[in-house]
């Protein structure tokens, strides 16, 4: 009975009369071709032999040859492919099935959607398929139905091309609003940063990055929850590295400002331990949301964040680490993290939600005559990672590298090596190791060992 579910017997959609119609009113009339590429190609047309007519339309429009039944014919039959469409007399027919090409884009639009439609239903037969497979992990099935069904959405035609008119009042709005509010983005709690970046803008990529034990865990749950507690933004928190209860800890040691270390030991004073009920209360009433799946491929997490901003709405995303994605079985390392932070570009603009990732460093960021001072060569495994990143910052504490400076172990730097729509800078930051957390430097703070080493951030 299940093997009915599948109804091969039926003839895919697909709309003859509007590819015989197309093509000959192409013939006609070849201004039509350029609109008509904005919609659709070869491999949406149901026969093949139509594939193989408009791909020589197409070759012939890009040597500037004019497109009629005869010069198509000429290029068919240099491909060998003229008697696989019915020869020269097949095209003569099409060009006389219509009397113009006035309906081309009309006709173009209607082979895109039964070319849609047959790529859902192939998708559709696949996931039955697998599912009837005794064997079959649900979860990979789900995920490569998702990123199959995302790959056929991502065809359907969108209008990019717009009249600049209707831009400007995009951005004139902009304007008005960068002037009513401090802040236009996602407000970070750091103030030198937030002045640098106006916050973090929607659509865009961020990539914090650093040697391992330098604080990028600390530093972006530091922001996540600033914007999520003070700001009352909604913030994802994607963490493939730790466990959502010590992620919980570490906030609650940070708003509280509660010695980890004492914590974990049970020796936390009475008047520290006094603070709990009232931060966690606070802690409890924000919109941070926390998922500490430890394999997650860049499908699972759109699909997640799609949920989540269609349920809650959602003003940041942020993800520990992006080499830990899960990649699946890619042959190139290198090509598969290009994969991941193209993914996550390509996620932040279609959630219109500003991204941040964390992301390893590699050990020439160690190089002794640089004092560990990162550089965007450093970025490990993938040149796209800086490609796709509107922003790129590192953290930096120079009294790793430099035991006598003068700062002291808890100054910090975030270095902002990378700014698309801005100036680039070296911010300074306090690092609190005890409370695992990070705030903005002021030239007053003392050294102090700040309970540093207390912790691996």
């Amino acid at each position: 009975m299940m093997n009915n579910m599948v109804p091969t017997s039926l003839e895919p959609p697909h709309a003859l009369e509007a590819e015989t119609h197309l093509l000959g009113g192409l013939m006609q009339d070849s201004d039509m071709l350029p609109e008509c590429l904005e919609v659709i190609t070869a491999e949406d047309f149901y026969w093949e032999k139509h594939q193989m007519i408009f791909r020589a339309m197409m070759h012939l429009d890009q040597e500037a040859i004019g497109i009629d039944a005869v010069t198509i014919a000429e290029h068919l039959q240099t491909q060998e492919e003229l008697t696989k469409v019915g020869g020269q007399e097949y095209l003569f027919t099409l060009m006389e099935s219509v009397a113009s090409a006035a309906n081309a884009r009309f006709h173009a639009d209607i082979i895109k959607q039964k070319s849609l439609l047959r790529g859902l239903l192939k998708t559709s037969q696949q996931v039955v398929r697998e599912a009837l497979d005794p064997s079959a992990n649900p979860t990979e099935v789900i995920e490569r139905a998702e990123q199959k069904i995302f790959e056929i959405s991502q065809q359907q035609v969108s209008d990019s091309l717009q009249p600049i008119g209707a831009v400007m009042d995009i951005v004139l709005q902009m304007i008005e609003r960068y002037s009513k509010d401090d802040i236009s983005g996602c407000p970070t709690g750091f103030r030198d940063l937030d002045k640098l970046t106006n916050g973090l803008q929607k659509s865009d990529l961020i990539i914090l990055a650093g040697r391992p034990a330098m604080g990028k865990t600390a530093l972006a749950l530091t922001l996540a929850a600033n914007a999520a507690i003070v700001y009352n933004k909604k913030v994802a928190f994607f963490s493939l590295e730790m466990g959502a209860e010590q992620l919980v800890q570490r906030v609650l040691c940070s708003r509280a400002e509660i010695n980890m270390n004492l914590l974990r030991t049970g020796r936390l004073p009475n008047h520290e331990y006094k603070k709990i009920p009232m931060f966690s209360d606070e802690i409890v009433k924000s919109k941070l949301y926390i998922d500490d799946q430890a394999s997650l491929s860049i499908t699972e997490l759109r699909s997640k964040c799609r949920n989540l901003a269609r349920r809650q709405g959602l003003d940041l995303i942020v993800v520990d680490y992006l080499q830990l994605m899960d990649v699946g079985k890619a042959e190139n390392r290198s090509v598969a993290i290009g994969n991941v932070s193209r993914g996550l570009k390509i996620m932040a603009k279609e959630l219109d939600v500003p991204v941040l990732s964390l992301a390893q460093l590699s050990r020439k960021a160690e190089d002794p005559s640089r004092k560990g001072r990162p550089m965007l060569s450093d970025l490990r495994e993938s040149g796209s990672i800086e490609q796709d990143a509107d922003m790129v910052w590192f953290i930096h504490r120079p009294w790793i590298y430099n035991r006598d400076d003068e700062r002291g172990p808890n100054y910090a730097e975030l270095v902002v090596a990378k700014h698309r729509n801005g100036p680039i800078e070296d911010i300074p930051l306090f690092f609190a190791g005890e409370y695992a957390t990070f705030r903005d430097y002021t030239a007053a703070e003392a050294p102090d060992d700040g309970g540093f080493g207390s912790f691996d951030p």
